[in-house]
């Protein structure tokens, strides 16, 4: 059953993001209750034009025109899922990950992989955009952070942070063929920012109800904040993360998605501050991101639990 959407819509005009303002303590409030309520929330990021919508776009479409051979070469030195297409569970879904993407030298590497002649369109659309949702990450964990009270962790945790852009493309189903772009799932990350370009497909499911909610609407500033499993253990579970899917429409456009995967360089715990004896008592050992991810591609077992980051980390 597909209900109205339910996800938080939080606006980030300049009064919002001036620290100390009533503007900013209701943003901050806003972020956590959509965290808390829904796993995710939608913010209208006015600092993103038209124009670098449009641009950034154009130039995931120019890469996803390469051959399948050069798409297919070594990006990452990381722990990650080389390029994506043709998986037999999701057919329609092809994507590819930029590591240190809001760094002109990362953005560099990989594009003078993909075209060793350059390509400064690409590297320098890619490097503005990818820029501004870095910036939307550390304000919407500061908020999160500030919200709870452990504000003074924000800038260790911030600097523990590894950020993988992914650039994915959904093909249009052909007659009789599945119509699921990708599978219901939660992200293996912290936090998981995706923006969408013109053709809808999204959908998400409530937290409180287990309803799949309409497509979340794409347009040049709007962007989904998911909570990915590491925020939850990090939440001492008073973040559940939603489950998501993309379901497309035979006879659509192509769908193009950016997404900011952000991963926690090291060992992160369960902050004080979230642990209540009665209501909240302690779930989570110390957390290791990359081993977790590590054992979660290798470890079909872990795969497969109900809920694999309390599976792995869980007391």
């Amino acid at each position: 059953m597909i209900m109205e959407r339910e996800i938080p819509v939080i606006f980030f005009d300049k009064e919002t993001l001036k620290q100390g303002t009533d503007s900013w303590k209701w943003a901050c409030k806003q972020v956590r209750l959509g965290f808390e309520e829904q796993g995710c929330l939608e913010v209208v990021f006015d600092k993103v034009a038209a124009q670098v919508h449009n641009s950034v776009f154009d130039a995931t479409k120019d890469l996803f025109k390469l051959p399948v051979e050069t798409l297919s070469r070594k990006t990452s030195d990381r722990l990650s899922v080389p390029y994506i297409s043709n998986w037999s569970h999701n057919p329609l879904y092809e994507s590819l990950g930029i590591d240190h993407s809001s760094t002109p030298q990362g953005v560099e590497k990989f594009t003078n992989i993909m075209w060793p002649q350059g390509n400064d369109p690409f590297r320098e659309s890619v490097v503005s955009f990818s820029k501004l949702m870095t910036e939307l990450f550390e304000t919407v964990t500061r908020m999160l952070f500030e919200s709870y009270g452990v504000e003074r962790l924000h800038e260790s945790v911030m600097k523990s942070t590894f950020h993988r852009l992914k650039l994915s493309k959904y093909r249009s189903p052909k007659e009789k063929e599945t119509n699921l772009g990708l599978q219901p799932h939660t992200d293996k990350t912290f936090i998981n920012i995706v923006h969408q370009h013109q053709v809808e497909g999204l959908q998400i499911k409530s937290n409180k109800d287990g309803h799949w909610l309409l497509d979340a609407k794409p347009s040049p500033n709007s962007f989904v904040v998911f909570a990915g499993d590491i925020l939850r253990a990090w939440s001492n579970d008073r973040i559940l993360p939603s489950e998501h899917r993309v379901i497309m429409k035979e006879g659509n456009k192509d769908r193009y998605v950016i997404a900011l995967f952000t991963y926690i360089d090291g060992i992160i715990e369960v902050p004080e501050e979230m642990v209540d004896n009665d209501k909240y008592p302690l779930q989570y050992k110390p957390i290791d991101h990359m081993t977790f991810l590590q054992s979660y591609f290798e470890d079909q077992e872990l795969q497969k639990a109900p809920c694999p980051i309390k599976f792995f980390f869980g007391l």
